[in-house]
């Protein structure tokens, strides 16, 4: 093996360890059913470029990693790989990375990360909602019926993932709730200690925090006229009353009973209005 070829499979290998970590937070964190407790996610398949081309039925639907050099860049978010750097073999596979963010580097080598299939414009449709094919009607009709990636990560040379998107800044709405929002874990976390230490006073102040947080979430969305995040934000609120109501009268089980149904209330809105950037803030769903 050559040594840049080495440096290449080094740093991809680098880059994808990284990936792999943090595939099951984007595989199941925008809504999508996750596997059963204990059970690990689905791993990547490796894949070369030239086994693919040759005989892709055994990889398809499966996510792959396929390393291999770029044979032509077809447009602004389309390239195909093959084995061999040095001459077309004839066993290129097209690449399609919606969120491309740079030209792929001619005979470069690159890391292709995501799902396998076989090319069909309305299954691409299907599997990429907000995508337009931008190939040509050539190579449209070239690559019909053979394998494709719809690639969530490109990994070049330099260990730079080029299909990732950059971080949206946050926006007025953004700031506003996150303000509110930070409040909300640690005064979960602290009116749940609380009451498992029959600390009523503490476990009062915490609850009175999360129903001045929820009631401050109820309003936003009802700004917004979104109904059902202004419902999830009041039955929230309801949970954190219901806790002081309880811790009134002196009862701290009863009290206990509002936790779970509270970070339900939580997780309901998260799933649907709220979404994850990879630095670990948040952003409003678009529509939301």
């Amino acid at each position: 093996m050559q040594r840049s070829t080495q440096s290449t499979v080094i740093v991809a290998a680098i880059a994808l360890a990284a990936f792999v970590t943090s595939f099951s937070t984007i595989t199941w964190g925008q809504g999508a059913q996750a596997p059963a407790a204990n059970t690990p996610p689905k791993p990547l398949v490796p894949v070369a470029a030239s086994s693919v081309a040759t005989n892709p039925d055994p990889y398809l639907g499966e996510y792959v990693t396929m390393t291999g050099a770029v044979e032509a860049s077809l447009s602004k978010t389309s390239f195909s790989v093959d084995q061999d750097k040095t001459k077309a073999t004839g066993k290129e596979v097209l690449v399609l990375a919606p969120s491309l963010q740079k030209p792929v580097e001619p005979n470069g080598y690159v890391t292709v990360i995501g799902q396998l299939i076989k090319f069909d414009e309305k299954e691409v449709a299907e599997k990429l909602k907000d995508y337009q094919i931008d190939l040509s009607p050539a190579d449209v009709a070239k690559f019909k019926g053979k394998p494709v990636v719809l690639a969530t990560a490109v990994i070049n040379t330099a260990g730079i993932d080029i299909a990732k998107k950059p971080i949206p800044a946050m926006t007025a709405d953004d700031l506003a709730l996150q303000k509110i929002m930070t409040k909300l874990p640690p005064a979960q976390g602290a009116v749940r200690k609380s009451l498992d230490s029959k600390d009523a006073a503490a476990a009062k102040e915490q609850a009175a925090i999360l129903k001045d947080s929820f009631t401050q979430i109820e309003a936003f969305f009802k700004a917004k006229n979104n109904e059902e995040a202004t419902k999830w934000a009041s039955e929230g609120k309801g949970h954190a009353e219901s806790i002081l109501v309880n811790l009134g009268m002196n009862n701290i089980e009863a009290a206990k009973t509002s936790i779970t149904p509270l970070g339900g209330t939580c997780a309901s809105c998260h799933g649907k209005y709220r979404e994850r950037m990879e630095d670990g803030t948040f952003r409003l769903k678009t529509g939301s």
